[in-house]
């Protein structure tokens, strides 16, 4: 992704900051962290490493328990969907969810909120 897709990706000087081990999403199961006070949640999809923020817009719903099915997330409390390559809400594409960019080094998932 690159950096003219500013309103999808958002990235700021912070420093990237640890949020999980690569094993552990690769488990299957989505990692949620908190990062500068942010709720994230990070998800394994297709080898890419999606993070996106943890807390639905739609209504407060934590990310990281929901589904995912090809490159769409389901929200586990009212079954709202989200394109993780976009962060735009299936239902309601007023609703962005904010993506945050993703490193890995080594076993460490690291984000930059």
């Amino acid at each position: 992704m690159s950096t003219q897709d500013s309103n999808v990706l958002i990235a700021t000087s912070r420093a990237f900051q640890r949020v999980g081990s690569l094993s552990e999403l690769r488990s299957g199961k989505p990692v949620g962290a908190i990062v500068e006070g942010k709720e994230v949640a990070v998800f394994a999809v297709d080898e890419e490493f999606i993070a996106t923020a943890g807390i639905c817009p739609h209504a407060d719903g934590p990310l990281h328990e929901g589904e995912v099915e090809g490159r769409l997330l389901t929200c586990p409390w009212h079954g709202w969907q989200f394109n993780l390559d976009s962060g735009i809400c299936e239902d309601d594409p007023c609703l962005t969810l904010a993506r945050y960019e993703v490193r890995i080094e080594g076993d460490d998932i690291l984000v930059r909120v």
